[in-house]
């Protein structure tokens, strides 16, 4: 995907390098954070849980960085 499409957002390149690691990791990431927020910074997980908000205070916190990503991790059970 080209970052161009997001180019609206204010964000830091180091969040586009951790995008850029979440693409190519996320079946690792499945097998351990399966239908939980996970929250990457420095290409790494600093903060998962079920709730968001405390997710993305946490790694706030760890972090010292506002423009954290954030993904939801499916397991890929969920009906629609």
């Amino acid at each position: 995907m080209k970052r161009d499409f997001f180019a609206t957002a204010e964000v830091s390149e180091e969040f586009w390098d951790d995008f850029d690691w979440v693409r190519e990791h996320y079946g690792e990431l499945e097998k351990q954070y399966k239908n939980m927020w996970v929250a990457i910074a420095e290409k790494k997980v600093v903060s998962y849980g079920k709730n968001l908000k405390e997710v993305e205070e946490e790694a706030e916190k760890l972090s010292g960085r506002k423009d954290i990503l954030t993904i939801y991790v499916e397991s890929g059970a969920a009906i629609y």
